[in-house]
């Protein structure tokens, strides 16, 4: 799982590893952060484990500014920004922004 807190039972996918209810798991979220040494999920070699700062690198914090200037931009020049993930809300997005800014982006 990937998150921002604790979302999933460690012990109950601990019976599921064992059981192999499920091929594998991948975790950067923890009950306790960091997971000690002995953790019982990390004894498991079909369990990827990783630290859970994927988000705070250089890098990350340099291109998450520089992506969302770029939509932003996009917005304000008129376009329609490359990366919506959400197409759904634009429509209702595009008329909030037209009665803040006097215009519609594409």
């Amino acid at each position: 799982t990937t998150a921002r807190g604790f979302i999933h039972d460690e012990t109950a996918l601990v019976e599921a590893l064992k059981n192999k209810l499920i091929a594998g798991a991948g975790l950067d979220v923890w009950a306790k952060e960091p997971p000690p040494p002995d953790h019982p999920l990390l004894q498991f070699d079909n369990v990827l484990a990783s630290p859970h700062t994927a988000g705070v690198t250089r890098e990350a914090r340099e291109n998450m500014g520089r992506i969302a200037a770029e939509q932003m931009l996009a917005a304000l020049d008129g376009k329609r920004p490359p990366r919506i993930i959400n197409p759904e809300v634009w429509p209702a997005y595009s008329k909030r922004f037209e009665r803040t800014f006097g215009f519609a982006p594409a």
